[in-house]
């Protein structure tokens, strides 16, 4: 039976922990070009799952960024052509909104009898079979720590390590996002844990590689602004790359500088991929919305921090996204 012929549907977290209880050889799927929520969710999800016996797959259509090599278990992480074709029981997608988001992986998803998607994206289409979403959160992560409460197990002190990860750097080290008493609950139950906060906080958030801060510069060198300082925009270039040997993994949260400037209300970073294709990672304060402007060019994301590739060239691209941005942000 094709997919789709098959009822989606969503499920409660005592659903969701029941499904997870009944398989025994389970595949963990993470978004492309991951982040610290979806790799950090999928670690500490699937060292639960381990704890229980359970044949546990990793998988994701990109290597796991460097700056994430920190977490435990980072390894255990493959690559979709690296993952045999296997009997899964079930497959189960975190921290993504739609199937195309899975890249190469999605076929391994689609293939299994039974799929599950666990996410907190508002834009998530339940491509799951079953699909555990709350986009009251502000982290993946939030959710997997409830599926430990609902199996009644304490993290690790690798597990809070995860989990914070995911915490984190979803909400900016704190400063955005949809942070709760439940939130701060959680938090607190990693550092009982053992969570080793000061080490890892200076890693996740303050030390940078030295080629983040080469393209820091030519970014900032870029900066522009509009609409009285409300917008500020910054570009990167295929040539900003090669001439600093860096990659674009390392952009990882450069966006934000833009957005930290005294007025600024919205913020967008272009990264040229090619002659054809243009990137964008869109930042905003409160009350302003960037998920629906990245939907609107065929991304998606959170209000506040959300992204999308548009098939234009740059300049192109980033004319068509300030137009929109000035929409949003001057009207």
């Amino acid at each position: 039976m094709g997919r789709t012929a098959r009822k989606m549907k969503t499920i409660s977290l005592s659903e969701t922990a029941s499904v997870l209880k009944d398989a025994e050889r389970i595949l963990l799927c993470a978004h492309v070009q991951p982040d610290g929520d979806a790799i950090g969710s999928l670690l500490a999800l699937g060292e639960l799952l381990q704890s229980f016996g359970k044949q546990v797959t990793l998988v994701c259509h990109n290597p796991v960024p460097g700056y994430l090599n920190i977490l435990p278990g980072w390894e255990q992480v493959r690559l979709p052509h690296e993952v045999a074709e296997q009997a899964f029981d079930l497959a189960c997608s975190v921290d993504s909104s739609d199937l195309e988001r899975l890249g190469d992986a999605g076929a391994l998803f689609m293939a299994a009898p039974r799929s599950l998607v666990i996410d907190h994206h508002a834009s998530n289409t339940l491509f799951g079979q079953l699909n555990y979403v709350d986009n009251k959160v502000a982290a993946s992560g939030n959710l997997i720590y409830r599926l430990y409460e609902a199996f009644q197990q304490e993290p690790s002190a690798n597990a809070a390590t995860c989990l914070y990860t995911a915490l984190s750097t979803d909400t900016g080290n704190f400063s955005y996002g949809q942070m709760d008493e439940e939130f701060f609950l959680q938090l607190g139950g990693l550092m009982r844990a053992g969570l080793d906060i000061t080490s890892y906080a200076r890693a996740l958030h303050l030390t940078k590689d030295l080629g983040f801060i080469r393209l820091l510069t030519r970014a900032l060198n870029s900066l522009t602004f509009e609409c009285e300082g409300r917008l500020s925009i910054m570009k990167l270039y295929t040539t900003d790359f090669e001439q600093t040997g860096t990659s674009h993994e390392l952009t990882e949260g450069l966006v934000n500088k833009a957005l930290n400037i005294t007025g600024v209300r919205m913020c967008f970073l272009a990264t040229q991929l090619d002659q054809d294709n243009t990137k964008f990672s869109l930042r905003a304060l409160a009350p302003y919305d960037v998920a629906q402007i990245a939907t609107e060019f065929g991304g998606g994301g959170h209000l506040l921090a959300a992204g999308c590739t548009v098939n234009l060239p740059m300049e192109v691209a980033v004319s068509r996204m300030k137009e929109r941005m000035l929409q949003a942000v001057c009207t």
